[in-house]
């Protein structure tokens, strides 16, 4: 009787240490991938961010030489905006539908007035799913 208490008492202690160790490797890990992916989604919203100030920035300068242009002589082109760094990053992002989708595979994009509004509106747009994505909500939108 004592040696079956001895038996059961061992193995309840066994199992409750193999219980505390798997506990202590496994739990820490888990807290340190949720750590993990919390400074992956705060890096990538710091990105995307920096991204859209990128964008709102090139579309000022944008508007701007495209006012110098327009109040000058007109004796060159008037600036065209693809190729720009700015711009090219913006292109992906655009929606394939409604006013912006002709400036997915635009030859030429110049920022005079409703040109601008169209830019900014969509940048806007861009920036508004982000921040419902980083806010843990997808945007339902099509």
């Amino acid at each position: 009787m004592g040696l079956m208490g001895v038996v059961v008492g061992a193995s309840s202690m066994g199992a409750a240490g193999v219980a505390r160790s798997a506990a202590d490797t496994f739990l820490p890990r888990m807290g340190q991938d949720n750590n993990h992916r919390h400074q992956i989604e705060m890096q990538l919203h710091a990105q995307r961010c920096d991204t859209v100030q990128r964008w709102r920035a090139g579309l000022a300068d944008a508007r701007n030489a495209y006012r110098q242009w327009a109040s000058g002589p007109r004796s060159e082109d008037a600036p065209n905006v693809v190729g720009d760094v700015w711009f090219e990053a913006l292109r992906p992002h655009l929606s394939a539908t409604g006013d912006t989708a002709k400036f997915r595979t635009a030859h030429e994009v110049h920022c005079d007035n409703p040109t601008l509004i169209v830019l900014s509106l969509e940048i806007g747009r861009i920036e508004q799913e982000w921040t419902e994505e980083a806010k843990g909500r997808r945007n339902r939108r099509g």
